[in-house]
């Protein structure tokens, strides 16, 4: 509904526009109806009365909350993350010489160097493979350990 119809239902029948301007003819007309009433006639092209919707926080925007959980995401992913490097590059660090090893290949050895980059190996009696030390996948417990748990 425009702003006119509005404003001309709201009207009275005797309307007088500005002081001095001639009055209809109606049940009121007489020297006691001599009111000035001003109506306001919005102009072409412009909004017609909006009406006014409740400001919600910025917290209960939809697109925020969207951008929240995609955050906490983020921090839990990179957290898990960065613990699981933190735990193999411990345990990467412990490894010395005579540690039982597994590689990613699925290859057992013991270690019998521990180089900068590299570990030489030992899989089998006088056979020595280098690997490098990204390679090795977990250190193996020795099973009367491990029974004792």
């Amino acid at each position: 509904m425009s702003l006119n119809l509005i404003l001309a239902d709201a009207a009275p029948k005797t309307t007088a526009i500005g002081p001095g301007a001639p009055q209809a003819a109606g049940p009121a007309a007489g020297p006691a109806a001599h009111t000035s009433t001003t109506v306001i006639v919005a102009e072409p092209g412009a909004p017609a009365a909006a009406k006014e919707s409740p400001q919600i926080p910025f917290y209960a925007n939809p697109m925020f909350m969207i951008l929240l959980m995609i955050a906490v995401l983020f921090f839990i992913t990179f957290r898990s993350n960065k613990k699981q490097q933190q735990k193999r590059q411990r345990m990467l660090d412990s490894i010395v010489k005579g540690t039982r090893v597994m590689l990613s290949t699925g290859v057992y050895g013991t270690i019998v160097e521990v180089k900068d980059k590299t570990y030489l190996i030992e899989i089998a009696d006088k056979v020595v493979v280098e690997a490098v030390k990204a390679g090795v996948s977990e250190v193996v417990v020795p099973e009367a350990v491990s029974e004792k748990k």
